[in-house]
């Protein structure tokens, strides 16, 4: 097979186009050069990336798509001889037209569709276009389809013109004006108060009202002494009159107050503490101050994402590619795009990209590769433990083990290192949550089947029922159930005539979505209803919205038939296969439990060791990364040799989580009592007693969980509350957080520090005060 056979007409094809075909060709190409002309003209210009694009038939030619999945699947073919090489390198190089569709990897193509799943800058733009352009390119079946291949055309024109007019126009105006000013300052050719002294990326604190914050932007304050009077038209310069009058140089003197203005992003956990509404601000130069102490230095804020890449460790945000591009010249920029046309200086870029450059230290690094094998290790041992019971599996379609063993595989794929070559912090982490995820999930699947089998005796409806509500009429399926509902429903409509409801079950139900229009007046996603008030009826097939791998309708049945994963957390019958599966998930669990608790206790060489979790939490650089690594740590420090003491402490978690304080202080309490070198159930017993008010007691079982792991940075947290909350001397406090936060730099307790420290500046200052009127009366 020939390539450009595949990708070019026949030469008679172009002999025989006519002159009415080659005048109806001119607009698309006039629309196709208007589109690559805009791409040329904000090609330097970063923006968001877009939703993906789908087109189909008419929007593209059927045969044309047809020819194209032909040509990539041939370009994927290994046998490929050595013969064709110049043909397909020349055919299907850079050059060719359509090169994003016939080698991009996140183009999908069909016979009946393309999709382009990344368009995230004006060169990808451009070639989707040039794509879609190509594969037009051809006599069309109809003129309706022309017409509809023009409308696209038009329609893509539209939305790059909307674009650029809501967004690139402004963000490269605001480009060439922070430039102009940055050199401008360099020159030192402009007022005091005008002089921006912080930089994108830089975490600040407010002067007065404490909180912390990220500049994500600033601006001069616009000079408002140019007015027009309301009695004529003719302008009158206020700023030139100052000038002229014998008093302006004093005026101007006077007027210190700073015109640059930052907007931030506040840290929400201070803004919770000090009850403050903001999370974004426009704030004065002259209110904000540096932040130096590294322990504040880490901001939370969920529109981080939008304006950052990561925290450097040197104590500044990085700026993505858009904020880089409208402030290059702020100091923390990483902007490659040259500045009006020039390069950086190549000393000042040198520079500046060894100071932001991401390099890992030895002990990192190594880190890095210890975690992502030691993930690589467990996986190992998951496939050899879970082996037999798959094997024993009379249905190997369908199993619920054949899934988490597939989900094993995913870990197991992102955690291949090969040898001798370096892993990245961002990779080792992404295996790590990886992990993490597959291990709550399969302690999730346990825990839901032993309290569901507990109290499956009572519960009247199944999984996938089809009811009825008694009161409102409308019909339903269950799609969860519990022994008891999880928050007060003493006050609710509907359960007046109910005895005792806080103690019957109750029901998750998706009613159907025309009955709630009946009865309510529109939609209702979910309905969380009494047992007393729903009845069994000879179902239906329903109108509403299911997850289609978790639900299937049955007609024989006529219920909702609920995947295997559902049935064994709601201790539904199983099959034949019931012994198997439920052996072979408690085999997973104990099989992660068993490399978890050798990881703490450093007895596997293969695996990862606690210091190279405490390495990757302390250079994390972002706060979802972060909360990965502590959230593993966590799960490690609450696996026990004993099991049924891990089933206690998941049980007193439980009840804690539900607000039952007795009962968790009761569950843990017997822990300790079993195991008194059971950190993790000291640490929740310190946690419940704070909850409760007993400080003294609180403080007792947090110092008693440090004495058997002292880098447990919730115990050191829970002290510094305990401190915080019970003494009017704020020093124990603050070196309790210190040293939680020297662990664990992403702790929201940062907020609680940031107060201790304000709150102790402030007696230092008063007792300053105190001291001087003192000497002054002596």
């Amino acid at each position: 097979m020939n390539i450009r056979a595949l990708s070019s007409r026949p030469n008679s094809d172009r002999e025989t186009v006519d002159t009415k075909v080659a005048s109806s060709n001119r607009v698309p190409k006039t629309l196709y050069r208007q589109l690559l002309s805009w791409c040329r003209n904000y090609q330097s210009v970063p923006f968001d990336a877009l939703p993906p694009l789908t087109l189909t038939p008419p929007q593209v030619n059927p045969l044309a798509l047809k020819r194209l999945r032909g040509m990539r699947a041939f370009l994927r073919s290994n046998e490929l001889k050595d013969s064709m090489k110049s043909d397909i390198s020349s055919e299907t190089s850079v050059h060719h037209p359509a090169y994003s569709a016939l080698h991009g990897e996140d183009v999908t193509v069909t016979d009946s569709l393309i999709t382009f799943n990344k368009i995230g800058s004006a060169r990808e733009l451009r070639d989707v276009i040039r794509s879609v352009y190509w594969l037009n390119n051809e006599r069309t079946i109809s003129n309706d389809v022309s017409t509809d291949q023009i409308s696209l055309a038009f329609d893509a024109i539209k939305s790059c013109n909307q674009l650029s007019s809501t967004e690139l126009e402004s963000r490269r105006n605001k480009r060439h004006s922070s430039i102009e000013f940055r050199q401008k300052q360099l020159n030192q050719s402009i007022p005091e108060n005008e002089n921006v002294k912080y930089h994108c990326g830089q975490v600040m604190a407010h002067k007065t009202q404490g909180w912390r914050c990220i500049i994500v932007g600033w601006t001069i304050e616009k000079d408002k002494s140019d007015r027009l009077t309301s009695l004529t038209t003719k302008q009158y310069n206020l700023s030139r009159l100052v000038d002229e009058s014998p008093s302006a140089n004093i005026e101007q003197g006077a007027d210190t107050k700073s015109k640059v203005k930052y907007t931030v992003l506040i840290d929400v956990n201070d803004a919770t503490l000090l009850q403050s509404s903001k999370y974004v601000s426009l704030e004065s130069q002259d209110d904000l101050v540096v932040v130096d102490d590294p322990c504040l230095q880490r901001i939370h804020n969920s529109l981080i994402k939008q304006y950052f890449t990561t925290f450097n460790a040197k104590g500044h945000f990085v700026p993505n590619g858009v904020l880089s591009y409208v402030y290059p010249m702020d100091q923390y920029s990483e902007c490659s795009v040259p500045i009006d046309g020039k390069k950086r200086d190549d000393e000042q870029t040198h520079e500046r990209n060894n100071d932001d450059s991401t390099t890992y230290s030895l002990e990192l690094m190594q880190s890095c590769h210890a975690v992502t094998t030691g993930v690589g290790e467990i996986c190992r041992q998951l496939t050899t433990a879970i082996g037999d019971n798959i094997m024993m599996m009379e249905d190997d379609n369908t199993t619920l083990l054949l899934t988490l063993m597939a989900e094993v595989d995913i870990v197991k794929s992102r955690a291949l290192v090969e040898d001798g070559s370096p892993v990245s912090l961002r990779a080792a982490i992404a295996a790590l949550r990886l992990l993490y995820h597959f291990h709550v999930k399969v302690n999730a699947l346990t825990w839901s089947r032993k309290v569901h089998q507990k109290h499956k005796s009572r519960i009247k409806f199944s999984l996938g029922q089809v009811v009825k509500h008694k009161q409102y009429d409308y019909r339903g399926v269950v799609v969860a159930w519990d022994p008891r509902p999880y928050v007060d429903v003493s006050n609710w409509d509907g359960l007046q005539n109910v005895e005792n409801p806080q103690l019957q079950p109750f029901y998750h139900v998706r009613p159907d979505a025309n009955d709630c229009i009946q009865a309510f007046g529109g939609p209702r996603h979910f309905r969380y209803v009494c047992e007393e008030n729903l009845e069994l009826i000879d179902g239906e097939e329903l109108e509403l919205e299911l997850e289609s791998q978790e639900w299937k309708w049955d007609g024989d049945s006529k219920s909702y038939l609920p995947s295997e994963e559902k049935k064994f957390m709601y201790a539904e019958g199983l099959g034949d296969d019931e012994v198997s599966m439920v052996t072979g998930v408690d085999t997973l669990k104990n099989t992660l439990s068993d490399c978890l608790l050798r990881t703490r206790e450093g007895d596997d060489n293969d695996l990862f060791a606690m210091d190279d979790l405490f390495i990757l939490l302390r250079n994390a650089e972002s706060l979802e990364d972060a909360t990965t690594v502590q959230d593993t740590i966590k799960e490690i420090w609450k696996e026990t040799k004993d099991h049924m003491l891990r089933s206690q402490l998941d049980s007193g978690i439980a009840a804690l989580l539900e607000g039952r304080n007795e009962k968790a202080l009761s569950a843990f309490t017997t822990i300790v009592e079993a195991d008194p070198t059971y950190a993790e159930a000291w640490n929740k017993k310190a946690t419940v007693h704070y909850m409760m008010g007993h400080m003294n007691e609180s403080l007792e079982a947090a110092q008693k969980a440090l004495a058997i792991e002292p880098r447990n940075f919730q115990a050191l947290m829970g002290i510094g509350l305990v401190e915080m909350d019970s003494s009017s001397c704020p020093e124990n406090a603050i070196g309790a957080f210190k040293r939680s936060l020297e662990i664990n730099p992403w702790s929201m307790v940062s907020a609680r520090l940031a107060v201790c420290l304000t709150k102790s500046r402030n007696m230092q200052a008063r007792m300053m005060d105190k001291n001087e009127d003192s000497n002054i009366l002596d």
